[in-house]
């Protein structure tokens, strides 16, 4: 029984961390939106500030952190699903493909490569930084898409979302190479084998789990469809990591298919997971500053690298991936400039941080040191990109006035 396992006044404790931090989540989020605040700021500071104060305690939690984490993406990008069109694909398909895929490896590298010249980062701590901030936060684009244009608008909604597989799947890729330490030789063809492997066998499931999803939507009716979405969702994800594949692709795949098609969703469904999303990513970002109390500050000083570093990946390194990908679209130089200044990074980042300490006490590949950076520069970007990423857009969004 977990009740003699872990005692009565452990399970309080446990309870009572996860109603502080939904209550401080609702009012938070109450907050954010008659104030246009940057709610995922507000959500890590506050996770900081009362883990600092010794209101919340990371370590108490014991391995719910790691269960929240994972079904907050799960969740979250079957959600995010639902604000995709396949059309919209279509109008920028070969674009917006290679900016999730080309544009996401290309990102990540430059700000491995940045992090191991400036923060003296071995290779694969530094390529799991650069794999963890390669991406775009849907979240935070939704809430500042209405500044720019239509064009721009569909985009960079679009890239966001696509994107998100493959900024889970690398740092996972990287997690397992670190623990599991293969042979250098054999390395690189396991991986790229593992790659194709994971993403095939995710969108098969996926495929499989939109059949699926419309027979439990037809059965669901009225009175089950607001868990049907968490039943989908469930089910794509375990099919597709039972099988070798990506579950985060099955279950991408299957709420985009759901989305476009003519599958009997309603309105509370589709508001269900969206209002469960947002559960979710209040226990990420505020978990994510429980990390990150100010006590860390004495033995892990923030430097002038560590901000040098953060603007990069947020501002040059994105500009780059943008110059280079949409070098022969028919973008203006305007739009790729508007599209290369917008980076904010999110619950991926956030969720994933956490396991470089899984890697550091698993591999002499991390220190424990390397982690704490890891975390810490994962800490700042998410903050600093998206108050940059708002800045820009009330910038665009006055220049058009």
């Amino acid at each position: 029984m977990i009740f003699l396992s872990i005692g009565l006044a452990d399970i309080l404790g446990i309870l009572t961390q996860i109603a502080i931090i939904l209550g401080v989540g609702f009012i938070l989020k109450l907050f954010s939106d008659r104030t246009n605040a940057p709610f995922v700021v507000l959500l890590i500071l506050s996770g900081t500030a009362l883990a600092t104060i010794s209101v919340l305690h990371i370590q108490k939690l014991g391995v719910i952190p790691d269960t929240l984490r994972m079904l907050a993406l799960i969740i979250v990008v079957f959600a995010n699903g639902f604000y995709l069109k396949t059309q919209n694909i279509l109008k920028q398909g070969s674009l917006i493909i290679t900016l999730a895929t080309f544009g996401v490896i290309l990102t990540a590298t430059i700000v491995a490569f940045i992090s191991h010249a400036l923060l003296g980062l071995a290779l694969l701590p530094a390529l799991f930084l650069g794999s963890l901030l390669c991406g775009t936060d849907p979240a935070v684009v939704a809430s500042i898409m209405n500044k720019f244009p239509k064009k721009i608008q569909m985009i960079l909604n679009t890239e966001s979302i696509m994107n998100q597989p493959l900024t889970v799947i690398l740092p996972l890729i990287i997690f397992d190479f670190v623990v599991y330490k293969p042979a250098i030789v054999i390395a690189l063809p396991l991986y790229m084998a593992k790659l194709v492997l994971l993403a095939g066998v995710g969108i098969v499931v996926g495929l499989a789990g939109f059949f699926i999803g419309q027979h439990i939507l037809r059965l669901a009716g009225v009175e089950l469809e607001e868990i049907a979405g968490l039943v989908i969702a469930l089910i794509a994800y375990v099919l597709a990591e039972n099988l070798g594949g990506s579950g985060i692709v099955a279950v991408g795949i299957t709420s985009i298919l759901l989305n476009s098609s003519k599958a009997p969703t309603k309105e509370t469904f589709t508001e269900f997971n969206r209002e469960l999303a947002l559960i979710f990513t209040i226990f990420v970002f505020v978990m994510l500053g429980m990390e990150f109390p100010l006590q860390m500050l004495d033995v892990l000083e923030i430097t002038r690298f560590d901000f040098i570093v953060v603007i990069f990946s947020v501002v040059l390194a994105r500009l780059i991936t943008i110059l280079v990908v949409t070098y022969k679209s028919n973008l203006t130089i305007d739009e790729r400039i508007k599209l290369g200044l917008i980076a904010p990074k999110g619950i991926g980042p956030a969720a994933l941080a956490p396991l470089a300490l899984a890697m550091a006490e698993t591999s002499e590949f991390m220190s424990r040191q390397a982690a704490f950076t890891i975390i810490k520069i994962v800490y700042l970007t998410i903050i600093i990109s998206a108050l940059l990423a708002i800045i820009v857009a009330k910038l665009f969004d006055s220049s058009k006035a």
